[in-house]
C-alpha cells in the first residue's frame, strides 16, 4: 500500500468514514451526515457498555505517521491514543489500540496520516442492557489481510470484534436432511441429521452498520450472545425511511444430532484416530517416534534441507531398516515421497519408530494409520 496512507477496516467494531476529499458517498460520510430529498437523515449511535474493551486496528504504510485522537460529545479533544502493539510486514504496518470504554457518555475518534483521514461514528457508552444482542466475529485464516484486518496478532486473537444491537432471535424453524428407504410394506429411515435455524431481526439501524454486520457474518466465526451460527445466505435488508433493518436466517453451527444407525456407521466411534502423522523438522542424526497400538506405517515424506549425500533409514530398532532401507534424499521439489507398508504384530502394543539421518538435514514426516478400526 502507499507508504503514507492508512486504512481502517470495515471489520473493526467501530465504523469509520474515509474522508477522501471526493463527492459524498456511502464510504466517506457518517450516517448522520447523509441527506436525501424525501427521506430524513439517520440518527444512531453505536452502543457499547461501560468497561467494554474495543480493539481498533489501523493498517498503514511503512513510513506513515499514524495519529489517533479521541473526542467527547462537545468535540473536545480528550486523548491521543498510543498503540498497544505494532506489527511490521514487508509493505505495511498494523497499529492496534485497545480502547477501554470506562466512562459513560458519547465519543468519537479520528485516524490521520500524512495522506489519509478517517472519522468514526458516534459511540455511546451506557450501563449494561440485557435486552441488547451481542454480535461477535473473527477469522481463522492464517493471513494478515482478511477484510484488510489482521486476525493473526496477539491482540486480535484475544479481543474479537463485536457490536451490541437491539434485535431479537425469535422465529425458529428446523433444518436437516434425511434418507428414507421404502421396502414395499416397510419404510425405514436410513440416516438423518438436524439443525436449528433462528431468524435474527434487527431494529432500525443505518445501512453502513447493516453492511458491517453482513460482513461479520461472512467470517469463519460468528456468534450471537456467545453461541456460534452460520449464515448460509446473505441477509435481507429492508429499508424503513433512511434505516435498513436486517433479517438473517442463522443456522446453529453445531448439529443437534445425527442418526446413521441403519447404514452401520457410528459417528461417535468411527473415523477417530484413524491417521496420525509423526514429524520432525530439521531432522539429523538419530531419533524416535512413539506409535499407538494397532497402527502401521503407510507413507514417509522427506524434504531435503542441506548436506551433500543425505541418507535416511527407518526401522523398529536402533539403527534398523525394517521399515525403510537406507535411501538417498535428494533436493527435488516436491519432497521425496515413499509409499511403504509396515504393520507390526498386534501383540506388540504401542511401539517405536527409529529413524536415522546421515550426511545432512531433512524435514521428516511419517504417516501412520490404524489397521484395525472398529466399525
Amino acid at each position: 500500500m502507499d507508504t503514507l496512507k492508512a486504512v481502517v477496516s470495515v471489520a473493526n467494531s467501530i465504523r469509520f468514514a474515509h474522508r477522501n476529499g471526493l463527492m459524498n458517498s456511502f464510504d466517506n460520510q457518517l450516517w448522520c451526515e447523509e441527506e436525501w430529498a424525501s427521506v430524513r437523515g439517520v440518527k444512531y449511535n453505536q452502543i457499547f457498555f461501560k468497561d467494554d474493551e474495543v480493539l481498533l486496528q489501523v493498517k498503514a504504510g511503512l513510513t506513515a505517521t499514524v495519529v489517533v485522537n479521541k473526542y467527547t460529545d462537545g468535540s473536545d479533544l480528550v486523548g491521543i491514543l498510543t498503540p498497544d502493539a505494532t506489527t511490521t510486514y514487508s509493505t505495511f504496518k498494523i497499529y492496534e489500540y485497545l480502547i477501554d470504554l470506562d466512562t459513560l457518555g458519547k465519543f468519537y475518534w479520528t485516524v490521520t496520516t500524512e495522506e489519509s483521514s478517517w472519522i468514526s461514528e458516534w459511540v455511546e457508552v451506557i450501563d449494561t442492557d440485557d435486552s441488547m444482542l451481542l454480535l461477535q466475529w473473527t477469522n481463522l485464516d492464517n493471513m494478515n489481510n482478511t477484510f484488510e484486518f489482521d486476525y493473526t496478532t496477539t491482540l486480535a486473537i484475544a479481543n474479537v470484534n463485536f457490536n451490541r444491537i437491539e434485535g431479537q432471535l425469535l422465529n425458529y424453524k428446523p433444518a436437516g436432511e434425511s434418507t428414507v428407504y421404502d421396502n414395499q410394506n416397510e419404510v425405514s429411515k436410513i440416516k438423518a441429521n438436524y439443525y436449528r435455524i433462528l431468524t435474527l431481526e434487527t431494529e432500525k439501524i443505518p445501512r453502513q452498520l447493516t453492511e458491517k454486520l453482513i460482513i461479520a457474518m461472512q467470517h469463519d466465526t460468528f456468534l450471537v450472545n456467545e453461541v456460534g451460527y452460520v449464515a448460509e445466505e446473505l441477509p435481507e435488508p429492508n429499508r424503513t425511511g433512511g434505516y435498513f433493518p436486517m433479517t438473517a436466517e442463522l443456522k446453529l453451527r453445531d448439529s443437534e444430532g445425527i442418526n446413521t444407525h441403519d447404514i452401520g456407521f457410528d459417528c461417535d466411534t468411527s473415523m477417530i484416530y484413524r491417521i496420525e502423522n509423526k514429524g520432525q523438522e530439521d531432522a539429523t542424526g538419530a531419533g524416535t517416534f512413539s506409535v499407538r497400538e494397532g497402527y502401521g506405517v503407510t507413507q514417509i515424506m522427506a524434504k531435503y534441507k542441506s548436506g551433500t549425500t543425505v541418507n535416511l533409514k527407518v526401522g523398529t530398532s536402533v539403527g534398523g531398516e525394517q521399515i525403510l532401507v537406507s535411501s538417498p534424499i535428494t533436493g527435488t521439489v516436491p519432497p521425496d515421497i515413499i509409499d511403504t507398508r509396515y504393520i507390526p504384530s498386534y501383540s506388540t502394543g504401542a511401539w517405536t519408530i527409529y529413524w536415522d539421518v546421515s550426511g545432512g538435514v531433512i524435514d521428516l514426516l511419517i504417516q501412520t494409520q490404524q489397521m484395525n478400526p472398529q466399525p
